[in-house]
């Protein structure tokens, strides 16, 4: 304990704001923590710290990063007093389980960085009292199985990170009430198996990822109602069949990523209507080549679309081409090609 307390004194002296603890050896620390007149906590990296002081409560700090405290078990519930508080990384805190109800008390949170937290099973409802709140990254907390419905009451979030929740099987029917959502990431949420309707109703959100979410059968009708998305990954969804005909009313979509879909059958004719669309459809084997919406703008425009994303076509046109100028050794570029159809997958 007099480690941790010489090392509040020490510290503390460099700098009346600042206080940073990393030992990694230390197992807890002193109550008289509370007693430290700092703005910004930091302890991260104490790898063996067990648990924290209730007296944690008492500082008026506006920023407080635990970040690889990979022993810590659990959270105080003073946790909630620090009502100054604006940004929170629990970050790659393996052993934490869970989170107090008293972190909904936390008024002034705009950034709370949960991620690599593996062993998280879920959050509390009390989460969505915190209406300051602008990013919420829970990256890889694998076995969290649920979001709580108050989640949409987080109305200042921008940004909400859920990539690696392998355990996620849907989302709560009130994430449609994030009006100020720009960015949503599900990429690798293998679990996920629907959307909820109300994704339409996030008229603010550019960037949707749904990339490898290999349970994911079909998209909400809605989709189409999201009117700033200007990126959409679908790619690696192994198990879509469709995308909805409402897809060709996201007027400001630029990217649309359906690489490996190998379910998917055929894109709508409305999508014809995305002018300025960049579509990715690489090694989508199922896929009916070309959609009607490149025919109807004629055989040079089929030959562009199939050049460009019809990779075993692509491949006959250059050998045919180097046996004809019979090259005795064939392009880079069919190599290239040769190794992303058969060897990558």
């Amino acid at each position: 304990m007099n480690g941790a307390q010489d090392a509040i004194k020490m510290n503390g002296a460099q700098d009346a704001t600042t206080l940073h603890i990393h030992c990694h050896a230390l197992t807890e620390l002193p109550e008289s923590l509370g007693q430290a007149a700092v703005t910004t906590l930091d302890i991260s990296e104490c790898s063996a710290l067990t648990c924290l002081p209730e007296s944690l409560g008492q500082l008026a700090v506006t920023t407080l990063d635990i970040s690889e405290c990979y022993a810590l078990t659990c959270l105080p519930e003073s946790l909630g007093q620090l009502v100054n508080l604006t940004a929170l990384n629990l970050s790659w805190c393996r052993a934490l389980t869970g989170l107090p109800e008293s972190l909904g008390q936390l008024a002034a949170l705009k950034t709370l960085n949960v991620g690599w937290c593996r062993a998280l099973t879920g959050l509390p409802e009390s989460l969505g009292h915190l209406t300051a709140l602008t990013t919420l990254d829970l990256c890889w907390c694998s076995i969290l199985r649920r979001l709580p419905e108050s989640l949409g009451q987080l109305t200042a979030l921008t940004t909400l990170n859920l990539r690696w929740c392998c355990e996620v099987t849907g989302l709560p029917e009130s994430l449609g009430q994030l009006a100020a959502l720009t960015t949503l990431d599900l990429g690798w949420c293998h679990a996920l198996t629907r959307l909820p309707e109300s994704l339409g109703q996030l008229a603010a959100l550019t960037t949707l990822d749904l990339g490898w979410c290999h349970a994911l059968t079909r998209l909400p009708d809605s989709l189409g109602q999201m009117a700033a998305l200007t990126t959409l990954n679908l790619g690696w969804c192994h198990a879509l069949t469709r995308l909805p005909e409402s897809l060709g009313q996201l007027a400001a979509l630029t990217t649309l990523i359906l690489n490996r879909c190998y379910l998917l059958t055929r894109l709508h004719e409305s999508l014809g209507a995305l002018t300025h669309l960049d579509l990715q459809v690489y090694y989508c084997h199922a896929l009916h080549f070309p959609p009607a919406f490149i025919a109807q703008q004629g055989a040079s425009a089929v030959m562009e679309f199939l050049l460009a994303r019809h990779h075993p076509l692509k491949i006959l046109l250059l050998i045919l081409a180097a046996r004809r100028r019979r090259m005795r050794h064939p392009p880079a570029e069919l190599w290239s090609l040769l190794h992303d159809e058969f060897i990558y997958f």
